[in-house]
């Protein structure tokens, strides 16, 4: 931002020089070349100005915003067991919005908990993912046994609140009971 207002002001002031060569001609020597190099440098800083803002709108686009770049990106959720083994896994790419819970044919679960091994611990509907701006978005709906996530970046464990959105990250466990959900 800070170098695309330098460059505005430098086409500015090369502006100022073109409009003083032009209303001025009698007392400026060497008016062609000056007129000349006025010109060019107008047309370079104008051009270096435009390109900063299109390189601004692609930052803005993708990384400006808080949004995560694509090594970054949460694309599946997998169900590890105590061995760190996987048991099952869901494709989050394409979503908008996942319910974690237990299918009991009456409700439409996304991530069904059902046949884990701490499935009792599962509410029918215990919490929602949703993704907004970039990112996903753990909610814990009033469950039971509440939801913790086990953030990647301090590998320390936070208890949510219910009806509290929590931001996720690439590489963060979810605790549903005592199944735990890997991002990744």
């Amino acid at each position: 931002m800070k170098r695309r207002i330098i460059d505005l002001l430098c086409a500015c002031i090369c502006l100022a020089v073109i409009g003083v060569v032009i209303f001025y001609p009698d007392q400026i020597r060497g008016r062609n070349t000056i007129l000349v190099t006025a010109i060019f440098l107008e047309i370079v800083f104008l051009i270096l100005s435009i390109r900063d803002k299109e390189e601004r709108k692609e930052a803005v686009g993708h990384l400006g915003m808080g949004l995560p770049s694509e090594s970054e990106l949460i694309t599946e959720i997998v169900l590890l067991s105590e061995e760190d083994t996987e048991l099952m896994t869901w494709d989050m790419y394409g979503k908008i919005a996942m319910i974690i819970g237990r299918d009991v044919k009456e409700n439409q679960v996304d991530i069904d908990l059902g046949r884990s091994t701490y499935a009792s611990m599962v509410d029918i509907e215990h919490a929602v993912l949703n993704y907004s701006v970039g990112n996903w978005y753990v909610e814990d709906l009033g469950s039971t046994n509440g939801i913790s996530v086990k953030k990647a970046e301090d590998g320390r464990v936070y208890k949510l609140s219910a009806d509290t959105p929590c931001r996720m990250e690439r590489g963060d466990c979810l605790y549903v009971g005592l199944n735990r959900l890997l991002l990744r």
